[in-house]
């Protein structure tokens, strides 16, 4: 007997000290990059739950990897809008589409006792480059700690981030709340590691996403619910396995399956291209040239705005060197993004092509014969022309073509922009050529 009840006390303390606690020091914190791969969705259950539950997810498909980058907020386009104290990630590089495009996204977090937060968000709209912030009125409490087995808690979130070019012509607002349980406990085992302790927390996320236009006043949005599954360990900074999707009718459907994973050593896709023309007269065939590294690699061109140009001469946008006719005068953004067996990498320059009017007499120049940098800047910029003895004139223009300045240089020099933040024009003529660049102010 005294044997029998020995036995029932070790079962008991395995029981009792297999069940963990997650704090603040199991959060990610600036600096850190973490590794994890992209798996299949199909078929992924998620119905156990409970007390010492063994999770066996070890036959997950690989479809891709990635990192999730931490860097402090100094480090991010958003400079000291969210404090010393915050780091950001990188959410993605554009999302939307036409002038409804937003660009280097990050989301942006605190960690402290009580909690992981996040407090805020940054990016860029695609019709105003200035860097556009708003931190959460209230913030979105993603865990509240000490975090174990049994624990519920609901939060709310609200942020509205202005968007702004001078006065606010709008917001992007994002609003609901977050109702979270810790449903399990035991271990899991994916392809990276196998039987890690851990809790399974469960979030249910009811959350709404609006853009308000202030002229003529218009708002439209849409209602969003998702559920998250975290398997949560002491052992690593993000969630041995997560698992997103939606339930419709008491049946969830999984859309998104990440685990944490190392770095696949295989070859980086390397994305670049250039052009022959880059300031182009409209009906002018451009020649974009494909210069990445890869192997056997396909390609998906695009452009911003995505109107106003076609491909010619039998090429496509998935060309390896298409050619192009702009229809439309203006700025256009181009995007290259190349794919192997193991992934993909984009690469988009901004402004990339300036198509001029048809009957323009200026002579095209290469932007790349001046640098012109930082941009954006806080007060100055520099003009680096590539030849060092030509003089060239530089003329200032507000965005309404307000003139602000005119001066002739020579070599590198340094030129103050007007005290108000906004974006400005840079006319560059040379020797009869001439480039604009567009400079962005904070």
């Amino acid at each position: 007997m005294l044997r029998i009840s020995i036995l029932l006390c070790c079962m008991a303390a395995v029981n009792v000290f297999g069940q963990i606690t997650i704090n603040k020091n199991h959060m990610p914190s600036s600096g850190d990059e973490i590794e994890y791969s992209n798996a299949l969705a199909f078929g992924v259950d998620v119905s156990k739950t409970g007390e010492n539950v063994s999770w066996d997810y070890t036959k997950l498909t690989n479809t891709g990897d990635d990192k999730d980058k931490y860097v402090s907020s100094l480090r991010t386009p958003y400079l000291l809008n969210f404090g010393f104290t915050t780091f950001g990630k990188k959410v993605t590089d554009t999302l939307g589409f036409g002038n409804f495009q937003f660009k280097n996204i990050y989301n942006f977090f605190q960690t402290s006792d009580a909690s992981f937060r996040d407090v805020g968000m940054g990016f860029q709209f695609a019709a105003i480059p200035l860097p556009q912030t708003g931190k959460h009125t209230d913030a979105d409490e993603i865990f509240v700690f000490p975090l174990k087995y049994g624990d519920k808690d609901s939060t709310t979130f609200d942020v509205e981030v202005p968007i702004s070019a001078g006065i606010k012509l709008g917001a992007f607002i994002r609003k609901g709340n977050r109702v979270t349980t810790v449903d399990g406990w035991g271990k899991i085992s994916t392809p990276y590691a196998k039987d890690v302790a851990c809790i399974r927390v469960k979030s249910v996320i009811n959350e709404l996403d609006s853009i308000s236009v202030s002229t003529p006043s218009i708002k439209f949005g849409q209602n969003v619910t998702r559920i998250e599954y975290k398997w949560l360990s002491t052992t690593e900074k993000i969630p041995m396995l997560t698992i997103t999707g939606n339930e419709v009718l008491g049946r969830f459907t999984p859309t998104v399956v990440q685990y944490r994973n190392e770095w696949s050593k295989v070859s980086p896709i390397v994305v670049d291209f250039e052009s022959d023309k880059v300031s182009p007269k409209q009906g002018i065939v451009v020649s974009l040239t494909n210069k990445s590294k890869g192997d056997n690699l396909s390609y998906v061109w695009s452009m911003s705005p995505n109107t106003g140009f076609v491909f010619v001469n039998g090429t496509s946008e998935n060309e390896e060197h298409p050619k192009v006719v702009f229809q439309d005068t203006g700025w256009y953004s181009v995007t290259l993004k190349a794919t192997d067996k193991n992934g993909s990498a984009t690469e988009t320059k901004e402004d990339f092509i300036h198509v001029r009017d048809r009957n323009s007499s200026v002579t095209d120049l290469k932007i790349t014969q001046f640098d012109v940098y930082p941009n954006p800047t806080v007060s100055m910029v520099t003009v680096s022309p590539k030849s060092k003895t030509d003089f060239y004139n530089v003329e200032i223009f507000t965005y309404a073509g307000e003139k602000v300045s005119s001066t002739t240089l020579k070599n590198d020099n340094q030129i103050t922009l007007p005290s108000e933040a906004g974006i400005y024009f840079m006319h560059i003529h040379s020797d009869g050529h001439h480039v604009t660049k567009r400079i962005v102010r904070l």
